[in-house]
């Protein structure tokens, strides 16, 4: 069981368990004004972030997506216990949504680098990352395809964490948008057994070693980050 508020989400096996980017990430989009408008999640897992829209931020029409049918089934199982009107469809990205258009999109799908999401505790095998090799693949592939499905004056919320390739999302997100924003930043510190798996993975500490991704030391701890941003058209 995950909570976010007083909202309450079943997360089923095998399906992607909320984590604090997906509180930050709603944290920032329920700042923004949302009642009336039309909202996407896309990676919805369980369906905490589409939920949360829905019941907090008010939004007249909420959606979500996830390539997972074991994750749509999940948090259309969610939205049924909430008595919760959220439409979630099965596929990748924006495919389950042909040409509509929406007001909001909240990308929550997966951004870390694939080797430290394969030594970390959030991706058992049997949840998939497939964020390539520097963890840039899926947030580019939104950030390029978005603005066909935002209305005029619509907006994106997306995630960047210092465990992927942050410079090459931003530089795509700054092609594709006239104005990128950081609402919010927050660093986190590695748990000890987590950072020494990367300490004696090669392929983590080319990474580390070339600045694609990045890792912070503050006193004897080592820190990475989580960002927010807001794109608009």
């Amino acid at each position: 069981m995950y909570q976010f508020q007083d909202l309450s989400v079943e997360v089923f096996p095998g399906v992607f368990q909320p984590n604090k980017t997906s509180e930050l990430l709603l944290e920032a989009a329920l700042k923004h004004s949302l009642e009336g408008k039309s909202a996407l999640e896309l990676g919805c897992g369980s369906g905490v972030l589409g939920l949360s829209v829905k019941k907090y931020g008010r939004v007249a029409r909420a959606c979500g997506s996830d390539i997972s049918e074991v994750a749509v089934a999940n948090a259309r199982h969610n939205a049924k216990r909430q008595g919760l009107d959220v439409d979630f469809r099965q596929g990748s990205l924006f495919e389950p949504w042909g040409k509509e258009m929406f007001d909001v999109i909240l990308d929550d799908v997966s951004g870390v680098a694939e080797p430290i999401a394969r030594l970390s505790p959030w991706y058992p095998p049997e949840i998939f990352c497939d964020a390539g090799l520097d963890g840039s693949e899926w947030t580019t592939k939104v950030l390029e395809n978005a603005r066909e499905h935002l209305n005029p004056g619509g907006v994106l919320f997306f995630a960047t964490v210092s465990l992927s390739n942050e410079v090459r999302i931003l530089e795509v997100a700054r092609s594709q948008y006239p104005r990128v924003e950081c609402l919010l930043k927050k660093s986190w510190p590695f748990k000890e057994d987590f950072w020494q798996r990367i300490k004696s993975n090669e392929t983590a500490r080319r990474l580390i070693d070339e600045g694609i991704i990045k890792v912070f030391q503050r006193g004897s701890r080592f820190l990475w980050d989580t960002s927010v941003y807001i794109a608009c058209v």
